[in-house]
């Protein structure tokens, strides 16, 4: 009986021990398996890149700039050969570069900001280098400007960067109503918000004026931009019937006069113009709305161009260094028509600008002007409603030691 137990024992057992062995054993084959999957390895992170930027200094050249950084006399030559067909190399001037190369000391790109428009880019290439002109990228913040005048307008916004572009602007939108050689008291105040464009954080070039004060003796000059016009607060259009100056000048040579010694001749005569000097090649517009009936050389006031406008007025530009238009041709007030020279009887680089009304020459800086239009009567709520915030805006400003605020 015992040994009848024991053997029963010993058979489920054996059992057990088949049935574990198909069951357990090659479940536990499965999941040793799995458990031996390995996760996939991370990309490495790419090779670090080194970011030069400098500026272009006196007398140096792209073989220059690029030989300081230890690159092979064929890599130079190869770079600069990929830059001549698109971009002069003698051209280099005083403005911002940027290089990049790699963690082994390779060449992988140069750009170099040509103007306020454009930046010359080179990069390494499968076939070797590409050079080309992009526009510069820039990103636009709004800034706001606010200055005290004492002297001028030129002294006045002289420490901010191109000063000299943001006052022709302020000219541009107030010479209707400020006489800025004349009319500027001390303590006068100018406050703008305007489009600040910027490369990689640095300033380049101003937009569009956003809106405009100028507190002259005690009084607020405002506009603002609507329909590529100005308006002041009021809905009236800044525009001038006749621009006194029609150019971007640097000072006025000369004055109206009914008796001047002409520097020339020697002799005392009527200047019957204003002159106003600027750089050969300046920009020469036409005063206002009109025809050409004059185009051409014409004696002692050299290369020459008249107008005639609708309300009877006439005005002369002498001196030119090019004559842009014809007789016939139609103008609108600021069409180029000509540039500054300094043919004819000239001593130096400028405009002589007559203005001849009910056929009288007088000044045209004390000219007899339309008055101003408002703006059309179907614009005129929106035109209020937009202006709103910046009104609010421009009369909160004060001056501070921090005149030029960038917002994002």
């Amino acid at each position: 009986m015992g040994s009848h137990r024991y053997h029963s024992i010993v058979a489920w057992v054996f059992v057990f021990t088949i049935v574990l062995a198909t069951t357990v054993i090659p479940f536990r084959a499965d999941f040793e398996v799995e458990s031996l999957e390995l996760p996939v390895a991370a990309a490495p992170p790419p090779p670090p890149v080194d970011v030069f930027r400098g500026t272009f200094q006196r007398n140096e050249t792209l073989s220059t700039i690029l030989a300081s950084f230890d690159f092979s006399n064929s890599i130079v030559y190869e770079i600069t050969e990929a830059v001549r067909p698109v971009f002069d190399v003698r051209r280099f001037r005083r403005q911002e570069f940027e290089l990049i190369r790699d963690h082994a000391g390779q060449f992988l790109s140069f750009e170099y900001i040509i103007d306020d428009e454009r930046t010359l880019k080179v990069e390494r290439v499968a076939e070797g280098f590409e050079a080309r002109i992009d526009q510069l990228p820039l990103e636009m913040h709004v800034d706001t400007v606010i200055a005290e005048v004492n002297s001028s307008l030129w002294n006045a916004l002289s420490g901010y960067p191109k000063g000299d572009r943001l006052v022709m602007e302020i000219v541009d939108v107030f010479n209707s109503r400020v006489d800025f050689y004349r009319d500027i008291r001390a303590g006068d105040q100018i406050r703008i918000i305007i489009e600040g464009m910027y490369h990689r954080g640095q300033f380049v070039k101003y937009g569009g004026i956003r809106a405009a004060e100028f507190l002259n003796r005690g009084k607020s000059l405002q506009a603002y931009p609507y329909l590529d016009e100005y308006y002041d607060e009021n809905g009236m259009s800044t525009r001038r019937s006749l621009l006194p100056a029609p150019l971007e000048f640097t000072r006025i040579s000369s004055n109206f006069s009914r008796a001047r010694l002409h520097p020339i001749l020697d002799t005392v005569r009527a200047h019957r113009g204003v002159d106003y000097a600027a750089p050969t090649g300046t920009a020469v517009w036409a005063a206002s709305d009109g025809t050409v009936t004059y185009a051409g050389t014409n004696g002692g006031f050299g290369r020459f161009v008249r107008l005639r406008h609708p309300n009877g007025a006439i005005t002369e530009y002498a001196h030119l260094s090019s004559v842009l238009v014809n007789v016939g041709d139609r103008v609108r007030q600021k069409d180029v028509i000509g540039r500054v020279g300094m043919t004819g009887l000239a001593t130096g680089n400028h405009l002589h600008y007559q203005l001849m009304q009910d056929g009288v020459y007088v000044n045209p800086r004390q000219a007899r002007l339309d008055p101003p239009q408002p703006i059309a009567a179907s614009h005129r709520e929106p035109f209020m409603r937009s202006i709103r915030p910046l009104r609010a805006q421009i009369q909160s400003l004060h001056l501070s030691p921090d005149t030029l605020l960038a917002e994002e």
